[in-house]
């Protein structure tokens, strides 16, 4: 006589503890406890419908030292400034490239604090956030235009423009500050111009003018 293969194994309590190629789909009626446990070579990919309660079997959980590539690390980043005492004439109607002399962090190297110059590393291509702020400290005339650039490869690409026409007499400072998002390859580079039309000259004070940017994606 032929001994029956042992397909399962039950404790005293009747409950399944071990299983050997059992087939779901020819099992009917009611069935015993299942001791998750135990139970091996289970395909996902099979369950077509229905739920798994959490109740019967528990939150699952993760570890996050498994996960890759979720988020974005930012980089390259940079930030650069004006020194402390350090200021920067602008002559009437010319483009000036701005000075940011201090470098505050600079994560690829990639800032040059002269000329005052970012440059997209090789293989770090893509759409970048910039940042920039400045402040002059008089106003020459009422009713004049002050503007902000950003340039790429030495052409304008983005700025804030600026009409002071204050309502009293008197000494005004003109703050300017903005932002812009460009699409950049490796080897561009970014600076900071300043224009103005109010005639003679204007002096950019240090404690305003700022100059950053990092890569979004």
């Amino acid at each position: 006589m032929t001994k029956a293969r042992t397909l399962a194994d039950f404790n005293a309590a009747g409950v399944l503890t071990s299983t050997s190629d059992l087939n779901a789909q020819k099992l009917t009626g009611n069935l015993p406890v299942l001791n998750a446990s135990a139970l091996t070579h289970l395909n996902a990919s099979n369950l077509s419908s229905g739920t798994t309660p959490n109740a019967r079997y528990g939150t699952p959980t993760f570890d996050g030292a498994n996960l890759t590539n979720v988020g974005e690390s930012n980089t390259p980043a940079f930030a650069a400034q004006s020194s402390l005492g350090f200021s920067q004439t602008v002559y009437y109607a010319t483009w000036t490239r701005m000075s940011f002399p201090l470098e505050v962090t600079d994560t690829d190297s990639a800032y040059d604090t002269s000329p005052s110059r970012f440059t997209v590393p090789s293989g770090k291509g893509g759409l970048y956030s910039f940042q920039y702020s400045c402040q002059n400290s008089q106003k020459l005339s009422a009713n004049k235009l002050y503007s902000m650039k950003l340039y790429v490869n030495g052409s304008s690409a983005a700025g804030t423009l600026v009409r002071q026409n204050p309502t009293t007499t008197g000494t005004y400072d003109v703050y300017l500050n903005g932002s812009a998002s460009l699409l950049l390859e490796a080897g561009d580079y970014v600076e900071v111009f300043y224009w103005h039309n109010a005639g003679g000259s204007v002096n950019l004070e240090s404690d305003h003018k700022r100059f950053s940017g990092f890569r979004v994606t």
